[in-house]
């Protein structure tokens, strides 16, 4: 079998990777071809280490900003409807946001490669458990990608003009935030002296169009998802931001 990305993702060295400070406030690592969020990277090899896949795991994937929040909703609802039906007063769903009932897989791990499962926030879920990712196809564990796996993959697109606009708002959202978390760090410091520099809506549009962006380009990070769709649509669900707009 020829190695992939994902097979040296475990020596990752995150300083020696192609750095990115444009996008403010994030700062971005460049990986297989993907620019990747810091803390995502850091995170990645305890993924692939501890991370165990049930056959009944359903992985919701996207780029980030294409509907995300949506599928979260429309897929936990649905897996859990026995327990949950909708008419429930207490469904999870009706006191708590979708990121809280389906976590991300970089953004729940410790930063831990110990094969003992220390550290996996997933283990003690029950089945059938609904974790996301927006870590490109290619950098997703073995575990999951492989033929035996009986993990299923829904993956979302959306058009990237739009998908572009809200990454703008939302990346305007996190600079004010960053700049509020300085200011409280050191309250010494003027708030106008912590914001980051102007970021344009111009330089984001051009940053974008060069795939600098979280988990850019948008169209490879796609394309992997599609490929195995092709390949295995037995596996992959393929769904389109836009259809389900038309069609809920």
């Amino acid at each position: 079998m020829a190695a992939s990305a994902a097979d040296g993702i475990a020596e990752l060295a995150i300083t020696s990777l192609l750095l990115n400070t444009r996008f403010r406030p994030f700062h971005l690592r460049q990986y297989d071809g993907f620019w990747l969020l810091e803390e995502f990277l850091m995170d990645v090899p305890a993924v692939h280490s501890v991370f165990e896949p049930r056959p009944s795991d359903v992985l919701l994937a996207s780029f980030p900003k294409c509907g995300t929040t949506w599928l979260k909703a429309i897929v936990f609802a649905t897996r859990n409807r026995a327990e949950h039906p909708p008419c429930d007063l207490n469904h999870p769903l009706r006191h708590g946001n979708p990121h809280d009932v389906v976590r991300y897989l970089e953004m729940a791990f410790a930063q831990s490669t110990d094969d003992s499962g220390a550290g996996d926030a997933f283990a003690a879920l029950p089945s059938p458990r609904v974790v996301a990712t927006h870590l490109p196809y290619s950098l997703l564990p073995r575990r999951i990608t492989a033929e035996e796996s009986g993990c299923r993959i829904v993956y979302i697109c959306r058009n990237p003009k739009d998908a572009f606009v809200s990454s703008w708002f939302f990346a305007k959202k996190g600079a004010a935030t960053v700049a509020r978390a300085r200011a409280r760090a050191d309250k010494d410091m003027d708030m106008q002296l912590q914001q980051p520099p102007p970021y344009t809506f111009e330089e984001a549009f051009e940053l974008f169009c060069d795939g600098i962006c979280v988990c850019g380009p948008q169209w490879r990070h796609e394309m992997g998802y599609w490929e195995m769709r092709r390949k295995r649509p037995e596996k992959v669900l393929f769904l389109r931001y836009e259809e389900m707009l038309r069609d809920p």
